[in-house]
């Protein structure tokens, strides 16, 4: 990168004239930063010889949902390590890890506005329980599962996209294939859902959300591809790291206008995390629970529980792949088992292929 002997010069003059862990960071930015960034934090100056596109730190998404740990291994090992521009330099051999942290806090800085959760609360996606954290994704989810003479299949493609400083919104269009005495086939109940965080704490290490869905009676009853009623879902969310786990929880209430045609049920979903590192890239083996309690005495409850699986496909961890199971432990038997796995792409973070 043009300039990157001088200022890991200028650097190190600094770290020689200033006791340890003192240099301010607003000083590391502008001797080691500003010249790519600038000075306000939003991209660099005009007659640089940067030929990337940079991001502008005073857009408070982009300042806030990245974590922590991201941005330091970014600053400390260059873009390569995220599979970023190797314009970007590495500065772990001038600066401190608490240099750098100082100097992360300082970009993020640049955001004017309060408000926005923080990355460090967006961990990662289970297979079956909803995040609490809002998201700017689009999700592919495949699952399939096999009952007592009947085989079901469901796709469903899902955009998921942030709005304001905690809401989100989301559109999901399933589609399924049941083969159940002939096989039939078509698009399911389209479903629209807003999240908004309630509470985002990150000296706690917990993010609360709520949300509210609703899903359109779009598909086919008599086919097996829909409710064949309107069905409104009042949720809760909630996420909290204890040490290396992490612990994803969501409870549901189901709603639907004709109770005839759908159970009124609540939903109780839990997933124990254990992320092998502090990056998004990093894989995360968990275990999730579900558990539903009907609102009706005519209808009964179900325990489901099974192991999943998180794997980023790219270095900087905007793509992944989750792949799960799930088996009926107590209670009635929806299934024998069913076995799910989701595509995940985070659009803000770049391009699909950008791995």
């Amino acid at each position: 990168m043009p300039g990157l002997p001088r200022v890991a010069a200028v650097l190190l003059v600094l770290l020689l004239a200033t006791p340890v862990g003192a240099i301010p960071a607003r000083d590391v930015y502008e001797q080691a930063c500003a010249s790519c960034h600038g000075p306000d934090g939003r991209g660099a100056p005009a007659g640089t010889a940067i030929s990337v596109a940079l991001p502008d730190f005073t857009d408070c998404v982009f300042a806030t949902s990245e974590s922590t740990a991201n941005w330091m291994g970014l600053v400390r090992d260059g873009g390569r390590f995220l599979g970023m521009s190797p314009q970007m330099p590495a500065f772990g051999d001038v600066l401190s890890e608490e240099e750098i942290r100082a100097v992360v806090a300082y970009v993020r800085g640049f955001c004017a506005e309060t408000g926005y959760p923080i990355g460090d609360l967006n961990y990662r996606r289970p297979v079956f329980v909803e995040k609490a954290f809002p998201e700017d994704e689009a999700v592919a989810t495949t699952t399939y599962e096999s009952a007592h003479r009947t085989r079901a299949s469901t796709t469903e493609l899902s955009v998921e996209k942030r709005i304001g400083r905690r809401g989100q919104v989301e559109v999901a269009v399933p589609s399924s294939v049941v083969d159940r005495d002939g096989r039939t086939a078509g698009v399911g109940d389209v479903a629209l859902a807003y999240k908004h965080v309630l509470l985002a704490a990150p000296s706690w290490r917990t993010v609360v959300s709520g949300g509210l869905a609703l899903d359109l009676p779009t598909g086919n009853r008599r086919h097996g591809v829909g409710a064949g009623t309107t069905l409104v879902t009042p949720q809760l969310f909630a996420a909290h790291a204890f040490g290396p786990l992490v612990v994803q929880t969501q409870v549901s209430g189901e709603l639907p206008a004709d109770p005839g045609r759908a159970p009124r049920r609540m939903r109780y979903l839990f997933a124990l995390q254990y992320p092998l590192g502090p990056y998004k890239k990093n894989v995360v083996p968990a275990l999730e629970l579900e558990q539903s309690q009907a609102l009706d005495a005519a209808v009964h409850g179900s325990t489901l529980l099974g192991p999943t699986l998180y794997l980023p496909l790219s270095r900087r961890g905007h793509v992944a792949l989750g792949v799960g199971g799930q088996l009926p432990v107590a209670g009635v038997r929806p299934f024998n088992w069913q076995l799910a796995a989701f595509l995940l792409w985070e659009y803000r973070d770049g391009p699909f292929w950008a791995w």
